[in-house]
């Protein structure tokens, strides 16, 4: 038969970490209104883009090294959302390609163009015409990260269910999906850039999670807990058992985005600022989430029989 019984560890465990949990819950519930609100703020490859090219000689170039910043006030004095500056060198003769996100009229190009020309000190001819670009971002693309988390989430809740308990199971579905909520929130509270690398780091972050969960359980199972009826206990001591793995791989996570930074070019450090907040997520998930979820559950599943450790030190 099903326990249904929420005891007293369990309330326990809620009163002990009651404040990180409401503000884990109030902030999910902050992050959708502010999606519903706001949405979300995509990038190029989820919004297209406008470009132009201006051709510059070296010593022009040389001569102007607040081009960039004069280039950026054009765009944006007339709402372009002035983006990026490449530069490609093609021996005497340099073309800067500038990308903005927003459409302009007619009007505001030609403007631009104008006002780059004689902060430049150019001949407006030397300035291309602005061209759209489309958004790469296809509905296919959702689909396969969908697929891709859901599938994540199968194997890894099926592997726990047979080797651990159905709480196990319940407790990496809801962490994974509670996880990608929390890092959406992110995005649209922050107003974080979102393209096609966001969806890779979507499922990066749940298989993070899923190890965090079989760690957490390994360690339960390794000491026979899995079957206590003291669950905040139990699970409180796995996570502590567990929290040199979770830190060392965050931090690496986070290194990896500090790297990311300091060393990418403007157009990809979207990705890098993205990256530092996986490990902000993943442990809020492991150290907190989980555990609770887990501690519910298993009021609610039967447990394996297993010989439990706290029942052996009594007997002795």
């Amino acid at each position: 038969m099903l326990n249904r019984d929420f005891t007293k560890s369990n309330k326990d465990y809620f009163s002990k970490n009651k404040v990180t949990l409401i503000s884990i819950f109030v902030f999910l519930l902050i992050g959708l209104i502010f999606a519903l609100a706001l949405g979300f703020n995509g990038n190029f490859e989820m919004k297209g883009y406008n470009e132009f090219t201006v051709s510059i000689t070296e010593s022009q170039l040389n001569n102007y090294k607040n081009y960039e910043k004069d280039i950026q006030k054009a765009v944006n004095n007339k709402n372009g959302n002035f983006s990026t500056i490449s530069v490609f060198d093609q021996g005497d003769n340099i073309k800067l390609v500038v990308k903005y996100a927003n459409n302009l009229s007619d009007e505001y190009q030609m403007q631009i163009n104008i006002d780059i020309a004689e902060a430049l000190e150019i001949n407006q001819s030397n300035i291309s015409s602005h061209s759209h670009v489309k958004a790469t971002v296809k509905a296919t693309d959702y689909v396969y990260t969908a697929l891709a988390i859901i599938l994540i989430i199968t194997i890894a809740s099926i592997f726990a269910y047979a080797r651990y308990n159905g709480a196990s199971a319940f407790a990496i579905i809801i962490s994974c999906v509670l996880g990608t909520l929390a890092y959406l929130s992110l995005a649209s509270i922050l107003r974080l850039t979102i393209g096609l690398s966001y969806f890779g780091m979507l499922v990066a972050l749940n298989m993070l999670i899923v190890y965090f969960a079989i760690l957490i359980f390994e360690k339960m199972h390794g000491e026979r807990w899995l079957a206590s009826r003291d669950y905040a206990t139990a699970i409180q001591s796995a996570v502590k058992q567990s929290k040199f793995q979770m830190y060392f791989i965050s931090v690496a996570v986070m290194i990896v985005g500090v790297l990311f930074i300091l060393l990418s070019q403007n157009l990809i450090k979207y990705v890098a600022i993205n990256i530092l907040f996986i490990p902000v997520v993943v442990l809020a998930v492991g150290l907190y989430v989980l555990p609770f979820v887990w501690s519910v559950f298993i009021t609610k599943c039967r447990s394996r029989n297993y010989k439990v450790k706290a029942t052996e030190v009594e007997e002795k």
